[in-house]
């Protein structure tokens, strides 16, 4: 074989390797596919009425997404952070995250700005009931859980088949007299969401999808 055959034999081969390695590599659905991920999940938890929003991939070590399992060492969740902000006060309204690979915004959660404010009578129930050491028991109870429910079908639309307390904690953010009660809910089409309510308010401040939900676009 002449010396002009092996270069090109070379040169063949190394586009066939480069072939490979770009077939084998993983494929992200990119940041347009990310960000109407987002904003369909923001719509769908908030109300959120935006058409765009800012996208930035990152990856995260530690935990997976959607389940939060404990990754294996070296690996790292890839994402794509899809967020709405507003510059006045330099932060971000509502934040989403997006698996980079099959493009399922699986997060969401909004700023405790945005949350309904607290009643008088509320803030002296909620200081009256609430412990810095504990959970509060009567967070628990079946009015919050019958208020959960209601509101999680009428904003997502779909029949809940069973609804659970995941607990509560005191807020730490800049309204001292509210907490945060979650709640696990399985809904009738064998969906999985976790969802946080601010407490008394009962208003949604965060969502994560932990189980597969039908195919389709969420409305």
């Amino acid at each position: 074989m002449t010396k002009k055959s092996l270069r090109a034999a070379a040169l063949l081969l190394c586009v066939l390797t480069l072939s490979m390695a770009c077939a084998c590599g993983t494929k992200f659905v990119g940041e347009e596919q990310a960000k109407k991920s987002g904003l369909a999940l923001l719509r769908q938890a908030f109300g959120v009425t935006a058409k765009d929003a800012h996208v930035e991939y990152f990856e995260r070590a530690g935990t997976s997404v959607v389940d939060n399992t404990e990754m294996k060492p070296g690996e790292n969740a890839q994402i794509y952070i899809v967020t709405i902000s507003d510059q006045s006060i330099g932060a971000d309204l509502y934040y989403a995250e997006v698996d980079a690979v099959t493009g399922v915004a699986y997060y969401a959660t909004k700023n405790e700005f945005l949350l309904a404010p607290v009643s008088s009578q509320a803030v002296s129930n909620s200081e009256s009931n609430l412990t810095d050491e504990q959970e509060n028991p009567s967070l628990q109870n079946d009015c919050a859980k019958d208020a959960a429910c209601d509101f999680v079908m009428r904003r997502f639309q779909k029949e809940v088949a069973l609804i659970s307390p995941q607990g509560c904690c005191r807020w730490n953010g800049g309204h001292a007299s509210q907490a945060s009660i979650g709640y696990f809910v399985t809904f009738a089409d064998g969906s999985l969401y976790r969802v946080g309510f601010s407490w008394p308010e009962m208003d949604l401040n965060k969502i994560q999808v932990l189980g597969a939900e039908p195919k389709g676009e969420r409305p």
